[in-house]
């Protein structure tokens, strides 16, 4: 392939975000492809019929950029039989953790190794169909992105990848003050300015909300709330491991952005108290609002946050309640997380994210996929 031929290649994304509910990854590849599109490095996304709707988020994100639906079905069998041969003219990009081992020009995202280091968080049928995808895509030579240098070493770590083969952009938390503060959040719920704790999880294992239990008991008998978004209010109690969740806890369910702003604007203090993150975007949402935070203490979070936050160990109860008394009996302590925050935040834009993505995929026009030859005593001598 010669560089002018490797120029004219276009660059498809693959849409099957689209078609999921919004979380974290979804997060990520919705703000990644609207900086590569005003970049104008996107050709056409390339999206599956079927699918979760994805709360109408295709509409005016794009711009002029086309979005084609292809082929039948959805989901993993879509994207390993269907897309490769809607994409197979040119480079595909990939945001989600997955990709087509068939492509043969393609760049993949993965966030982290989840199924690998915290296996109790993931069924079985999940676990293996990460582990075979993802490790068929490193010994391919697919070119591997990820959010955090612990993500990186994850990745080499769980899947082979060789060091050359892995980089690493940012994540970016300013899509929250991207739209305006709903504080009728707070009246709804009753919670008073100041005068709560926030948290933003979910009953997935690694995500820890047990640890806060003893929080939750200590701030209401200040006459303080324990708020946490994400989490389902009805029935919690009835899920599997949710009979030792927070009882003394207010639980939000799921809320607007606007709402979460608000949320994060008027809280006394953010906790986050997952035992395993790729990146910790939650974390980086709170220092985006001027919120300050306490954040478990392990070394995706230490390398995230840094001086920002208040670390604690994320198996113990009683290291929560001492750092979050502290944010709110400390003089000063709350200012200078806060201050600190915005600091960290100078490096933790969608721009800057969007911008390395596009010189990644520059330097992708150029390269040839080298598969990892791994000794074999059936392989054919040369």
């Amino acid at each position: 392939m010669t560089t002018h031929e490797a120029r004219e290649l276009p660059v498809y994304l693959n849409g099957r975000f689209l078609k999921q509910t919004l979380s974290g990854v979804q997060r990520f590849a919705t703000e990644i492809s609207a900086g590569l599109v005003r970049q104008g490095v996107i050709s056409e996304i390339v999206v599956p019929p079927s699918g979760k709707e994805g709360g109408g988020r295709e509409g005016g994100r794009f711009g002029n950029v086309r979005i084609r639906t292809f082929g039948v079905g959805g989901g993993h069998l879509w994207e390993q039989a269907v897309l490769p041969w809607a994409t197979s003219g040119g480079l595909l990009v990939n945001l989600g953790n997955t990709a087509p081992l068939l492509a043969r020009r393609q760049i993949v995202v993965i966030h982290d190794c989840g199924w690998a280091s915290v296996p109790e968080a993931y069924s079985a049928r999940f676990r293996t169909i990460y582990r075979v995808m993802q490790a068929g895509l490193v010994a391919r030579g697919v070119r591997i992105v990820t959010v955090s240098e612990f993500a990186r070493g994850e990745i080499m770590h769980h899947l082979g990848a060789r060091e050359e083969q892995v980089s690493v952009i940012p994540e970016g938390g300013d899509h929250v003050r991207a739209v305006p503060a709903d504080a009728t959040v707070l009246a709804m719920n009753d919670l008073v300015p100041g005068r709560y704790v926030l948290v933003v999880g979910n009953l997935v294992a690694h995500k820890n909300l047990r640890v806060l239990a003893k929080l939750g008991e200590a701030l209401a008998a200040r006459g303080l709330v324990l708020a946490i978004v994400g989490a389902r209010r009805d029935g919690i109690f009835q899920q599997q491991g949710g009979e030792d969740m927070p009882r003394v806890a207010r639980y939000l369910g799921r809320v607007s952005d606007g709402a979460l702003r608000a949320l994060y604007e008027h809280a006394a203090c953010f906790v986050f108290p997952s035992r395993y993150e790729g990146f910790g975007l939650p974390a980086v949402e709170a220092m985006a609002c001027a919120c300050p935070v306490v954040a478990s203490d392990i070394p995706v979070l230490r390398e995230v946050c840094g001086e920002a936050a208040l670390f604690a160990d994320p198996f113990s109860q009683d290291a929560f309640v001492r750092q979050v008394m502290r944010i709110l009996d400390e003089d000063g302590l709350a200012g200078r997380l806060r201050d600190a925050g915005a600091g960290r935040l100078l490096r933790y834009n969608w721009a800057q994210a969007s911008a390395a993505m596009a010189g990644i995929i520059a330097a992708a026009w150029h390269a040839v996929p080298t598969p990892v030859h791994r000794p074999s005593s059936m392989e054919p001598s040369r």
